[in-house]
């Protein structure tokens, strides 16, 4: 199976809340790109990892740390694992086959994407299959988990856990990768947002009428001066060369432009299959040392 990779689509970060974390507001894009897992049943009533790391930049360090090669109780599967014990008591060992293509620090949400695709196996054909049990343990696990869980796209609210249905048009990008990863933490933390109590009053303003009729057409070019990625200015500052690289895919074509997360991944959005090949090959030719991919949703 496909461990998919997320992009978001606007991302506001609000007020900083009482327990040190922020409220985010965006909408949450399942894309055709991701990790391959596969999950094999063992009788060792534990979990093991089996990986074969394709991530193409610095990122590839990073998993290899909390591989089986490295750390692997560091790794999320591990965590996910072991907290999939407070609702199944005799939980069932499992193999875990991945290739691993998305990378840390990119702001695409494999880690997460990696721990819902473990729960829904654990969980298949159980009494917590899709369960509110399961969608309060993936919380525990990450803030992303949640959305991972299920097959659709959401607006999403609260720490990234409040999941909102929204309809959203097929689409077409390019996803570059750079060289570089930004820990989430470290862009957070660029954040200097007042206190806000009780947390959640903030009003949500992504979605109106007209932002959700173009999201449901796909006149992605509508959205170029109406969404932005909060987390735009720390990644430019940090990296001045990421801001050229968001102008050069509005110069190759992309009608939608925008960093992913809390970075480092960039995509641009396009309207036809050929638009999709000129802006890849424009990006492919600059960015020669960064990976440049076509993705579908």
């Amino acid at each position: 199976m496909i461990s998919k990779a997320k992009i978001n689509f606007g991302l506001n970060v609000l007020h900083k809340r009482g327990d040190g974390f922020h409220d985010i507001e965006s909408i949450f894009i399942k894309i055709n790109f991701g990790d391959l897992l596969e999950f094999y049943p063992n009788t060792l009533n534990e979990i093991r990892l089996f990986s074969k790391n394709e991530i193409a930049n610095s990122s590839f360090k990073e998993f290899e740390f909390v591989s089986e090669r490295g750390n692997f109780k560091k790794n999320i599967l591990y965590k996910t694992f072991e907290k999939s014990k407070n609702l199944l008591l005799e939980i069932p060992g499992v193999d875990v086959h991945i290739t691993k293509k998305i990378p840390t620090g990119g702001g695409l949400g494999g880690g997460s994407s990696n721990s819902a695709a473990l729960l829904n196996y654990l969980f298949y054909n159980t009494e917590f299959d899709l369960s509110d049990s399961v969608l309060e343990l993936s919380k525990e696990i990450g803030a992303d988990v949640p959305f991972f869980i299920y097959e659709e796209n959401f607006h999403v609210s609260g720490l990234g856990d409040i999941l909102s249905p929204i309809s959203i048009a097929s689409g077409l990008g390019v996803l570059v990768i750079p060289q570089i990863s930004i820990p989430t933490n470290e862009a957070f933390k660029s954040f200097k947002k007042t206190l806000q109590e009780p947390w959640g009053v903030k009003t949500w303003n992504l979605l109106n009428k007209e932002s959700i009729f173009h999201l449901s057409k796909g006149n992605w070019s509508f959205f170029k001066d109406k969404f932005s990625n909060d987390f735009e200015e720390f990644a430019f500052s940090s990296y001045p060369y990421l801001k050229e690289l968001k102008e050069d895919l509005y110069k190759a074509g992309s009608e939608y432009a925008s960093m992913s997360g809390s970075g480092s991944c960039f995509y641009g959005l396009v309207s036809d299959f050929d638009s999709c090949i000129k802006v890849q090959s424009f990006m492919q030719s600059k960015y020669v040392d960064h990976l440049v991919l076509q993705f579908s949703f």
